[in-house]
């Protein structure tokens, strides 16, 4: 008896680590955390009401902040999905954006890894995009692994020591700058040459 005991508690403790990990895995390609490429819009009501969002021509930003010990907003932990039709009545998830270092690929890296970790990782990946605010003071550089659905974001380009600030997931095959420049936080930036 005292085996089985055991023996259960050691399963339950497998199964609840795999879920909390799942919780805070990102998959290129298929989703981050329990937010799933595909999914109908009104599945997106398990995270409550966004604190955000854009919408205009049958396409949606909805987004979510993180929040501090105090329950204020957390502006460093965004999450912010894009949707668009699919079919004539419904909205569907075509893009998912997190900028919290707690979420990681299987390969362990995500916001907050090294530009050089995350091509390590990815060796597929290519500077896709840069953008600049007007002054030339702020810039975004977008690199993505199109065939596994996954870029990655920094605010520091030319840096050796680059950080990414936001891992994207898509659909396979399709690109994240598609929907960037319609992105809050891409407000006033313009893509230039690489």
């Amino acid at each position: 008896m005292k085996q089985l005991i055991l023996t259960l508690g050691f399963c339950l403790s497998v199964f609840f680590s795999q879920a909390q990990q799942t919780a805070w895995l990102i998959v290129p390609g298929k989703s981050i955390g329990q937010v799933k490429l595909g999914w109908p819009r009104d599945s997106l009501s398990v995270l409550g009401k966004p604190d955000a969002g854009d919408a205009a021509m049958m396409k949606a930003w909805n987004i979510w902040y993180g929040r501090k010990g105090d329950k204020s907003v957390d502006s460093a932990h965004i999450l912010a999905v894009f949707t668009a039709m699919r079919e004539a009545d419904t909205q569907y998830v075509k893009q998912i954006r997190i900028t919290s270092p707690m979420f990681k690929t299987e390969k362990h890296v995500g916001a907050g890894s090294s530009i050089a970790a995350i091509k390590k990782a990815y060796p597929g990946l290519v500077l896709s995009k840069i953008y600049a605010s007007a002054d030339k003071k702020r810039k975004i550089a977008v690199y993505e692994d199109k065939q596994s659905g996954i870029a990655f974001e920094t605010k520091s380009p030319r840096s050796r020591s680059a950080a990414c600030t936001t891992v994207v997931v898509f659909e396979p095959g399709e690109s994240a700058a598609a929907v960037l420049d319609y992105h809050i936080g891409f407000d006033g930036m313009e893509p230039v040459k690489k």
